[in-house]
């Protein structure tokens, strides 16, 4: 049987989170207040994914693109680099109509998991 590895979020996401800006919004507000902000991000990313989610299932692209705008400016504020670039591509996708949507949003739902998991570690 082969080996089992512990890997912490932090590694599975990689380069995807800035922790350079995690650090300044920590010592900017203090690690309580941060923690507070990082919940109510947390809590507003993944409000926005589920609407995302709604609006492809209702096919109103206008309001994926939207959602999608949200994701990219609350991630890019927490430092989810990653989370941002691919909600980039949603928006991209949302726009153009193009049927590589769903998987593109299947991806940032995995990486905004990921991601969300690290800003706490």
């Amino acid at each position: 049987m082969g080996e089992i590895y512990n890997m912490h979020t932090a590694e599975a996401v990689g380069g995807s989170v800035d922790y350079d800006v995690i650090r300044a919004l920590k010592q900017s507000v203090g690690g309580t207040r941060y923690i507070e902000i990082a919940e109510e991000a947390t809590f507003a990313l993944a409000d926005r994914l589920g609407r995302l989610e709604r609006a492809f299932r209702n096919g109103d692209m206008a309001m994926c693109y939207r959602h999608a705008v949200n994701i990219c400016g609350i991630a890019s504020q927490i430092g989810l680099v990653g989370v941002a670039n691919v909600a980039a591509d949603v928006m991209t996708c949302a726009r153009d109509n193009d049927p590589a949507l769903p998987a593109v949003m299947a991806r940032l739902n995995r990486l905004a998991e990921a991601s969300l998991f690290s800003v706490f570690e």
